[in-house]
């Protein structure tokens, strides 16, 4: 009879059920060791071979360049004629630079509206995908503070134009306001550039700071 009994017990302790109830609640799993694979990657520095632009980098046209295509994608089609693709600047020592890219020649008038500059552009009438975005220079070196390309109307009157695209560039100060140097050139890209040369005015116009009471 005893042994029967101790034979029982035996076989109910070493049942699934008791040793399930032998594990505490809860019970945190066993530590990992994370793998080379779990490192994150820094948000500001893009994957290799992705051919994306790290932080800092200048993705944009540079005249007579061809862009970059990057890797597993198509080249992007030229726009077509009649688009004006790209508005840029360049600042040099002597002055700021400010280009107009499209695919194919086309004539440049300029006339001033108090202190800012109009460059009306005989032969393009369209956008490119990104030539509407205003750039604002004004904490760059030269003479200009802001540059955006629109389309417009026909207008009669003294400075009268047809329909098609004009760029209004601003400058920092009033007295700095004049007609551009104009030079116009194919570039080994295959793209018609028309450049417009501004000098002077190499400073840059810095926000003023208040000092906080004391």
């Amino acid at each position: 009879m005893f042994r029967l009994c101790a034979a029982a017990l035996a076989v109910l302790l070493t049942s699934p059920i008791a040793i399930a109830a032998g594990k505490k609640k809860g019970a945190p799993a066993a530590p990992t060791t994370p793998s080379a694979d779990d490192k994150p990657t820094a948000p500001d520095q893009p994957a290799e071979g992705t051919g994306q632009h790290g932080e800092g980098d200048y993705g944009g046209v540079v005249p007579g360049q061809t862009q970059r295509t990057e890797p597993g994608k198509r080249a992007k089609r030229p726009p077509p004629k009649g688009t004006l693709a790209w508005v840029g600047f360049d600042t040099k020592s002597t002055g700021t630079d400010v280009f107009l890219q499209s695919i194919a020649p086309f004539d440049v008038s300029q006339h001033l509206e108090g202190a800012v500059l109009v460059v009306e552009l005989a032969g393009v009438t369209k956008l490119g995908q990104n030539a509407w975005r205003p750039i604002d220079t004004r904490f760059f070196g030269g003479p200009v503070a802001h540059i955006v390309a629109r389309k417009v109307s026909a207008t009669r009157g003294k400075n009268a134009h047809a329909a098609g695209v004009e760029v209004r560039i601003q400058f920092k100060n009033a007295k700095d306001a004049h007609e551009a140097t104009l030079r116009t050139a194919n570039e080994s890209d295959g793209m018609f550039y028309a450049h417009l040369g501004f000098a002077g005015g190499t400073t840059t116009d810095q926000p003023t700071v208040q000092e906080p009471e004391k």
